[in-house]
């Protein structure tokens, strides 16, 4: 069985079981498989072309995890689309897809039903998982006839930090290998819960998602993260696992979450992006819970590099600021980001993954990365993010990490400004924490001039409320840029 059967075998097998918590709501499995006879009722009515693809403008919803669910059980390709994105970028999206069918919330119809009317799309719309499915009026019938994936998947979505999101596609046999290894329930047991905050747009809400229909683990979602309902969540259904990102650990953190609502809690896992050693070591005192950290790369559909609890058991803290070890069945290497020559232990360059299972041949990341004599991995920053101010290279990361040293900074971002003689500049944005002794934008230019060549100072540092943050919490470098731009 791969990961589809196994998903029907759950829709089939545990009809009463808890499938899916949304606004405190629990719905079975039983209400998951209805969906999808819904499914294959409106577009048998709209005349679909078996094998086509389905675009879902996709929302952290029980309909919507319900709708994705049952379209891989069905084997059925599907195109993800953030519903966060402007409704003009909504609309142009849409258009350029071009898909037979596309799956909406009744509340997102109204910016994309021209779009879908000129694509030749039939429309579903999404109103809760008290509504049947229903084909939207005026776009009853499928007539666009787009080109299918070179391999049946899903097209998942970049988190966007940069730019648009960019479209990955992901084929089934990627996401075979993500979610296969989990152990699934016996019949009568039931997993542990676990809460999703992660995009079911992007590689780890769609896998996470994934994961929960092929074990038949209970799943609370989590529309848009807030420490409070995130703990809400976690005192009603005890998990034995969190999955966190960087900027929730903080949020969890700052908002002085009692240690009792975690007493179920065996680990904290994740990988997002960088997670700040102090902050780690912060948090671990104060829950009492041990932090798992890894490094994941979409074009490997998840983890690459992680700590496992035995890792932790045998190295505790020696290794601080780690990232961990490959993961079974994955080699990597050390390149320099010019030349390519492959670099020894503790030398700074790009990670290259070999990972067969995969592909057969060496991928290059842009992470900057090195590799001890003992095989752990530390990440140091994005490459592909360097700005260049007068023929001097500038890792962002590194800027934003002095900045988050001062006591004050919650979160910090720094992005590269055109400019004419130079080519590009940096420039910060600061989000400072609740509560805070204020720190001004002249402290903090001090706080990087003692500690970094004078090029890499940003040129402006701009002390906001709140950082522009996407769906998935990472800082939105795009939305930044804005800021300066006012």
């Amino acid at each position: 069985m791969d990961f589809c059967d196994r998903i029907q075998a759950t829709l089939d097998a545990r009809p009463q079981g808890r499938a899916l918590e949304y606004g405190g709501r629990w719905y079975t499995w039983s209400d998951v498989k209805r969906v999808g006879a819904e499914i294959n009722t409106v577009m048998a009515a709209a005349k679909v072309p078996e094998g086509a693809r389905v675009g879902v403008v996709v929302r952290n919803r029980a309909i919507h995890a319900s709708v994705l669910l049952n379209l891989l059980a069905k084997r059925i390709s599907i195109s993800l689309i953030y519903a966060f994105q402007s409704p003009e970028l909504l609309a142009a999206e849409i258009r350029k897809l071009a898909l037979p069918v596309i799956a909406a919330d009744v509340e997102d119809w109204p910016m994309i039903d021209a779009a879908a009317r000129e694509a030749g799309s039939a429309g579903i719309a999404l109103d809760g998982m008290d509504k049947p499915l229903s084909l939207r009026p005026g776009l009853e019938r499928a007539i666009a006839v787009s080109k299918p994936l070179d391999e049946p998947g899903v097209e998942v979505l970049s988190s966007g930090t940069t730019g648009a999101p960019k479209r990955l596609p992901m084929p089934f046999r990627m996401l075979n290998r993500a979610v296969m290894s989990a152990p699934s329930a016996f019949a009568g047991e039931e997993l542990p819960v676990q809460i999703n905050i992660w995009p079911f747009g992007g590689v780890g809400g769609i896998c996470l998602l994934t994961g929960s229909g092929v074990t038949g683990a209970p799943l609370s979602i989590i529309e848009k993260f807030s420490a409070e309902e995130f703990a809400a969540s976690a005192r009603r259904n005890n998990p034995q696992i969190l999955g966190l990102s960087p900027t929730a650990v903080r949020m969890i953190y700052d908002a002085d979450i009692p240690k009792e609502t975690f007493a179920s809690v065996k680990g904290v896992f994740g990988g997002s992006a960088r997670l700040d050693p102090d902050l780690q070591e912060k948090f671990e005192k104060k829950y009492g819970i041990l932090i798992h950290w890894g490094m994941g790369a979409t074009e490997f559909c998840g983890t690459v590099v992680s700590w496992t609890p035995a890792l932790r058991q045998q190295y505790g803290d020696s290794k601080r600021g780690s990232v961990g070890k490959p993961m079974p069945g994955i080699e990597l290497r050390v390149a320099h980001p010019e030349t390519g020559e492959i670099l020894g232990p503790n030398q700074e360059g790009l990670l290259e993954v070999l990972c067969p299972e995969i592909r057969p041949d060496w991928v290059r990341t842009t992470d900057l990365v090195t590799i001890d004599a003992d095989g752990f991995v530390f990440h140091i920053a994005r490459y592909d993010g360097a700005i260049v101010r007068g023929g001097f290279k500038i890792l962002p990361e590194r800027v934003a990490e002095v900045i988050r040293s001062h006591p004050s900074v919650a979160d910090a971002a720094v992005v590269g400004l055109d400019d004419d003689r130079l080519g590009a500049v940096p420039v910060a944005a600061v989000e400072l924490r609740p509560g805070a002794p204020a720190v001004t934008a002249e402290e903090l230019d001090t706080l990087i001039r003692k500690s970094l060549p004078s090029p890499q100072v940003p040129t402006k540092i701009l002390i906001v409320p709140a950082l522009p943050r996407t769906p998935s919490l990472k800082v939105s470098l795009g939305d930044v840029k804005k800021l300066f731009a006012a």
